[in-house]
C-alpha cells in the first residue's frame, strides 16, 4: 500500500482583510437620527436624487461610480466646490469648482451648500446649484454623503 501526501490538506488558511472598519460605524452611534419613520403610500413620481448613505468604507463610492458608468443618461453626480488649488490635470467645472476661500464663505452663508465640511486644510462642498441643474438635465442626481451630512439643516429642506 502507498500512501500518498496530499499538499492540499497542508496548506495554512488564507485570511483575508477587509476595507470596512467596525470603528467607522460607531459614528451612527454618536448622531442623533431617526431611525423610524411613518411611511404612507405616496402616489408615483420621478426620482430626482438618490442619496447613498454610509460610514466610512462600504462602498458608497464604488456603488456611485458603477451606476453612472453603466447608465450615464440617467444618473450624473454633482461637481463638488473646492478651496484648494487645482491640480496640473483637473479642470475647472470638470473635476471641480475651484473658488476662493472668501466666496465659499459668503455662499456657505447664504444656504448655497447642500453640504460642506473640511479636509486637510481645504473646504469642500456640494451646491444645491449643481444638484438643480442635474435634475433640470433630466437626470438622477447621486450623492454619496457621510452620516455627518444628515445633520446640515438644509439637507432635509432640499428632499422633502
Amino acid at each position: 500500500m502507498i500512501l500518498a501526501h496530499c499538499m492540499w490538506f497542508n496548506r495554512r488558511k488564507k485570511y483575508y482583510t477587509t476595507k470596512y472598519l467596525q470603528k467607522h460605524s460607531a459614528l451612527f452611534d454618536q448622531l442623533d437620527l431617526v431611525t423610524y419613520e411613518e411611511v404612507m403610500r405616496l402616489s408615483q413620481y420621478r426620482r430626482k436624487t438618490l442619496v447613498l448613505l454610509g460610514a466610512h468604507g462600504v462602498g458608497r463610492r464604488h456603488i456611485k461610480n458603477t451606476l453612472i458608468h453603466r447608465h450615464p443618461n440617467k444618473f450624473a453626480y454633482p461637481i463638488p466646490h473646492t478651496t484648494r488649488p487645482p491640480r496640473k490635470e483637473e479642470v475647472d467645472g470638470k473635476h471641480y469648482f475651484f473658488v476662493s476661500n472668501d466666496q465659499m464663505l459668503i455662499d456657505i452663508q447664504n444656504n448655497e451648500y447642500l453640504e460642506y465640511g473640511t479636509h486637510e486644510e481645504s473646504m469642500y462642498g456640494t451646491k444645491l446649484e449643481t444638484i438643480r441643474n442635474i435634475h433640470k438635465s433630466g437626470k438622477v442626481a447621486i450623492l454619496d454623503v457621510e452620516p455627518q451630512a444628515l445633520k446640515v439643516n438644509h439637507f432635509q429642506a432640499f428632499f422633502t
